[in-house]
């Protein structure tokens, strides 16, 4: 289950001077990526979140999304930055406020307009065209992928929280 909504565009572009780094996927999800032909180690984009500072206006979208316990992180994709179909286990999260994955809301949150190249896919529908406040919500584990094979970076807000 996941729905697609909007908010108002309250937030500056200071988002892209946050240092983003790589956070190498490992585990049984890289051997699935690679038993389906993922072989590139690097290209899963770049984040900003914990322990780093995050802009003030993080807080206030996750409000608008009526979203408490929340956790953020800044998301980068560069020209080619693929994330393949995958769901969200939440497992840290969980840990962290006693919560079942079944309670746990994810948001992505589109920081800018669309861009040609920029791709967003939710539970087997493409999701392009977008504007900047456009926003994905979804509870447990809905598939969903992402990729950038524009020429300009792609940016996003993940927003992990409870209703």
């Amino acid at each position: 289950m996941w729905v697609r909504g909007h908010i108002a565009k309250t937030w500056s572009d200071n988002y892209k001077n946050c240092i983003y780094l790589q956070d190498p996927i490992k585990g049984a999800q890289k051997e699935e990526w690679r038993k389906q032909g993922y072989y590139n180690t690097r290209q899963y984009g770049e984040m900003h979140g914990y322990p780093n500072e995050m802009p003030k206006w993080v807080e206030s979208i996750a409000s608008q999304l009526k979203l408490f316990h929340c956790g953020y992180v800044l998301y980068r994709m560069k020209t080619l930055d693929i994330m393949p179909m995958h769901t969200d286990h939440y497992k840290k999260y969980c840990e962290v406020f006693n919560a079942t994955p079944n309670e746990v809301y994810r948001a992505v949150v589109f920081l800018e307009d669309w861009k040609s190249g920029h791709y967003f896919e939710m539970d087997d529908q493409a999701i392009v065209n977008w504007r900047a406040g456009d926003f994905i919500m979804w509870q447990g584990d809905v598939p969903h992928a992402a990729s950038n094979i524009g020429i300009e970076d792609r940016y996003t807000l993940q927003i992990t929280g409870q209703k």
